[in-house]
């Protein structure tokens, strides 16, 4: 007979259940740090065994990276669909701004310093670093390639230190527990780092 305590687990399809695990996963890192959370609780707020966690997913490492490459891969699908928003010729200035608002958007919606794709943890497996790196990387290049001139290398580095003072900035406003009334200067800030390093928003030419 089974205990009073013990749920009967749920059939899932693959799919299913790696979305459930995952969802249970990001909850669980939400909540405390990447050492406090255990692959056991995790099974168990997804209605899995852990050996199942561990059959999709090979360790609590490559868990943890599998819910912070999702996290990362729908804040680059929000920000093209921010900029494919954009009315027709929208300035170079609107298409940084929409992208700063994407960004700002992604890190209210957990309100914990690893949702950041500027944050850096020490305690962090290798792998997530690398995530974050890539992701940097390609935003640094987008950028770069809407340059009128791309080989210019002070306007390549006004780029790499705009998203520095970003990532710094956008680390405080969630440390400050993301006040509305920052969100504006935040992003004017942003937006202002990154004209008085290129020195012209001429530097940027629209995306096509």
């Amino acid at each position: 007979m089974r205990t009073g305590d013990r749920r009967a687990r749920q059939r899932l399809d693959p799919r299913a259940r790696t979305d459930a695990i995952l969802a249970a996963a990001t909850e669980a890192f939400t909540r405390g740090t990447y050492d406090q959370v255990s692959v056991g609780a995790v099974a168990a707020a997804s209605g899995a065994s852990e050996a199942l966690v561990y059959k999709y997913f090979d360790s609590k490492a490559g868990l943890y990276t599998a819910v912070v490459r999702a996290r990362l891969d729908r804040l680059a699908t929000r920000q093209s669909a921010a900029v494919a928003a954009l009315p027709e010729n929208s300035s170079a200035r609107d298409q940084v701004r929409v992208t700063v608002d994407a960004v700002l958007d992604h890190v209210q919606d957990l309100r914990v310093a690893w949702a950041s794709p500027f944050f850096t943890g020490a305690y962090e497996p290798v792998a997530v670093q690398d995530l974050r790196r890539h992701y940097r990387d390609e935003l640094v290049a987008g950028l770069t390639e809407r340059l009128d001139n791309p080989g210019h290398r002070r306007a390549r580095l006004a780029i790499v230190g705009f998203l520095g003072f970003l990532g710094a900035a956008a680390q405080q406003w969630v440390d400050a527990g993301c006040p509305a009334a920052d969100r504006a200067p935040l992003v004017e800030a942003a937006l202002g780092a990154l004209q008085g390093a290129l020195g012209d928003w001429g530097s940027l030419r629209p995306a096509s």
